[in-house]
């Protein structure tokens, strides 16, 4: 660093007040000119204390463009780029200045010199100019800590620059693209149109800008045209390529019906004002060209002599280009709004009002009419004037530090994605055991990495074993959700408060309403009730993770096995309710679950339109005990693994299918039930099938979950039989059959 402020020191450069004036030293790397109402500042060299070259002093350049009082800046670009921090006071010294701001690409704009060209009103290269985009780069050494430290100045110093493309261009995706790839973007001056990064080419040939606008504005017509009626996707994909389209000498080039559909198309907001105040501008010149009979032309002045001393540029009158002072006065009057409404915008109302004006760039509202109106709001919603701010507490640093230690931990064993700036991002499990060790303000100097894990276990202020647990929790339910069975889908889950027998009530329909006669008594109705005891019980295994796995930093002790471990819980449950299923149970009415007193067993057969439509209609026309029809719908078919296929093909094929149709029998049964299989059904049975009921109407099969946990649970052991924590692994369920009526049984093929 002592070299490059040596070097910056070494250059001392001049800002002069017209082009008259030498540099006291070495080349000239940049100018202030101003002549007339026109300054010019020409920027030819690397900015700001580069350590390769000479360079562009940020401060002198800074200054000197504050000093000018022009009402136009034609900045002359020709950089390599350089310091991220001088580029960008540069382009805000441009910014926040009143002047309208016209950037050339003279030569090349690279690396932050394309920021700096981002200043500009207009934006103009040739067809030989050079654009180049990248992210911000350093260089450093030193520890771990250091280099995180400077991944995150790079992050945030890119975040700043990004605005200042994504508001100019339009195009904030492919700006953070070309800010965070790490790779070098280089366009030619037509490419750089193309990429949003400029406005127009300027040519040794007059007619070549004057081409390629008209170019522009057929395109530009083509793509409104076009976008009447698309959908969607293709309008998406048109706005883009109007704003990609669009410079400030096209859109004036376009009729004013057409100008107010683009700027309907413009979803960048900053954008979207700039071409709408360019749009009113436009009638205020007119109006005002129109009270002229001719407008002289004015010649090129020639250049001052030297001046002995920098003095102010006084600007001439804005009369000379209504343009220019209608864009002036409408600054003017926007940079009024914004004092009077700062401090009150906080309330929404207020900052509707304020943002709609100065979108609206309508020149008659004035500051002075904005203000009696934001006083109106105010007196009208009786709210603080610091529009309702309060104090909000943050949270404990002892919470986020945890936090940051449970996401890197995860991160780790692939079970989520690290977030930015996490400081634990990347450590190993020693490492992470140290830092709650030191986070309890315990001393490890002098201990080994046994006795330092050890201390992460067992100190009673330690977080390490509950940071272990989550982790291993999330493992748990990521498994237990990875797990490839089905039965959730043609089952419901109910919740089931303790380990107690619990009779299961399967509502049937209500009894039939009565008629009753005028001052008639109205009689009690009654639930057709089905009755199945259920009794949770309780599946679990043991884990450990010893000190040991933390010294040798192995992930797979805290992700693998409880994410197995979750993925055994889902298939032992599924064991249970196929087990149900294939032993046909006696029910509380002491009969089978399948049964011909049940009517849900129906004729052997084979998978077919005539049989399932047979299924169907059985469900459909089954009664409760009072008689009442109570019209079960079939959700799907239940199949072994062998009949899978058969039964898509019942279920999608147009004719129908078995024994006995014809070649254009319609399929009647046709997308009117859903498919499962389960190879569980093949090791009883692999040609009896099933049909299962809706459970909005009927509940077939229900799980019983205790307390409603539907995820296998985790209780965390320290104990001096293991040398580090023992989890044990818990999933409190059971399945049951609710209803016969909403399961039903065909044996399948008679053969």
């Amino acid at each position: 660093m002592r070299g490059v402020s040596l070097l910056a020191s070494a250059i001392n450069l001049s800002i002069t007040a017209d082009a008259g004036s030498d540099c006291q030293l070495g080349p000239c790397l940049f100018q202030v000119h101003a002549e007339a109402d026109t300054a010019e500042v020409m920027i030819y060299g690397a900015i700001g204390g580069y350590l390769f070259e000479e360079s562009v002093s940020a401060l002198d350049l800074v200054e000197g463009i504050g000093q000018i009082t022009a009402s136009t800046i034609h900045v002359r670009l020709n950089s390599v780029g350089g310091v991220v921090t001088d580029g960008m006071a540069i382009y805000n010294a441009l910014k926040s200045h009143s002047a309208r701001i016209v950037v050339t690409v003279e030569g090349q704009a690279a690396s932050i010199a394309s920021l700096v060209l981002q200043a500009g009103d207009e934006r103009r290269v040739f067809a030989s100019s050079l654009v180049m985009v990248h992210g911000p780069r350093t260089v450093a050494a030193g520890t771990a800590t250091t280099f995180r430290q400077n991944a995150e100045a790079l992050d945030a110093h890119a975040a700043a620059m990004l605005e200042a493309y994504a508001s100019r261009s339009g195009r904030r995706e492919d700006m953070e693209r070309l800010l965070t790839d790490d790779a070098d973007h280089w366009y030619s001056g037509p490419q750089a149109i193309e990429a949003g990064l400029a406005d127009v080419v300027v040519d040794a040939d007059p007619g070549a800008s004057a081409r390629w606008q008209a170019a522009s504005a057929v395109a530009v017509t083509g793509y409104l045209q076009a976008i009447e009626g698309a959908g969607a996707p293709v309008t998406a994909q048109l706005r883009r390529h109007i704003v990609a389209s669009l410079s400030p000498q096209t859109f004036a080039s376009l009729p004013e019906v057409s100008q107010s559909a683009v700027i309907g198309h413009i979803e960048d907001p900053t954008m979207k004002q700039q071409y709408a105040t360019i749009l009113a501008s436009a009638g205020l010149a007119t109006a005002a060209a129109a009270g002229n009979t001719a407008t002289p032309a004015v010649a090129p002045a020639a250049p001052a002599a030297p001046a002995p001393a920098p003095a102010p540029v006084t600007a001439a009158s804005p009369a000379a280009d209504p343009v220019v002072a209608a864009m002036t006065a409408l600054r003017t009057r926007n940079t009024e709004i914004q004092a009077i409404a700062q401090s009150h915008m906080g309330i929404p109302a207020v900052a509707e009002y304020v943002n709609g004006i100065i979108a609206a760039a309508d020149i008659s509202v004035t500051a002075d009419n904005a203000g009696r109106h934001i006083l109106a709001l105010l007196g009208s919603n009786g709210q603080p004037l610091n529009g309702n701010a309060g104090i909000v507490p943050g949270g404990d640093q002892g919470d986020l530090t945890r936090a940051a230690m449970s996401n890197a931990i995860e991160a780790r064993a692939g079970l989520v994605q690290a977030t930015d700036g996490n400081p634990f991002r990347g450590m190993t499990m020693g490492e992470i055991a140290r830092a709650c060790v030191q986070a309890t303000g315990t001393n490890v100097n002098g201990m080994d990495r046994m006795q330092i894990v050890g201390m992460a276990f067992t100190h009673s202020s330690s977080d390490f074993p509950s940071l272990l647990g989550d982790a291993s929790r999330r493992a748990v339910a990521q498994g237990y959700q990875e797990a490839e069975e089905n039965f959730d889908q043609f089952t419901r889950p109910v919740n089931v408060p303790d380990f107690k027998a619990t009779n299961l009530v399967g509502l049937g329909a209500f009894s039939d309403l009565d008629i009753v006669p005028e001052g008639g008594e109205y009689k009690q109705g009654t639930f057709s009730e089905q009755s199945q005891a259920m009794k949770i019980v309780t599946y679990g295994k043991l884990f450990t993770i010893t000190r040991q796995a933390i010294i040798n930093d192995d992930l797979g002790i805290f992700s693998d096995v409880p994410r197995k471990m979750g993925q055994a819980a889902r298939r032992t449950l599924a064991k249970a309710v196929f087990e149900l299923i294939n032993s046909n149970p006696i029910l509380a009415d002491g009969k089978r679950l399948f049964s011909a007193e049940h009517g849900n067993l129906l004729p052997a057969s084979l998978i077919s339109t005539a049989s399932v439509g047979a299924m169907q209609s059985a469900m459909r026309l089954q009664k409760d005990k009072s008689g009442n029809l109570i019209q079960v719908p079939m959700k799907g078919l239940l199949t072994p693994v062998a009949l899978n296929l058969l039964a898509r093909a019942v279920r999608e094929a147009e004719y129908a299918v078995g024994a006995g149709t014809g070649d254009k029998d319609p399929n009647t049964v046709r997308n009117t039930f859903e498919v499962w299989d389960h190879g569980r059904l093949d090791e009883k049975d692999p040609k009896a099938w099933y049909g299962l009921a809706n459970p909005a109407f009927v509940d077939g099969i229900v799980v019983g979950y205790l307390d409603g946990n539907q995820t296998p649970y985790l209780e965390q052991e320290q104990g001096f039989t293991v040398d580090g924590v023992s989890w044990k692994v818990r999933l409190d369920a059971a399945p049951a059959i609710a209803d016969y009526r909403g399961i039903y049984k065909n044996p399948g093929n008679p053969a």
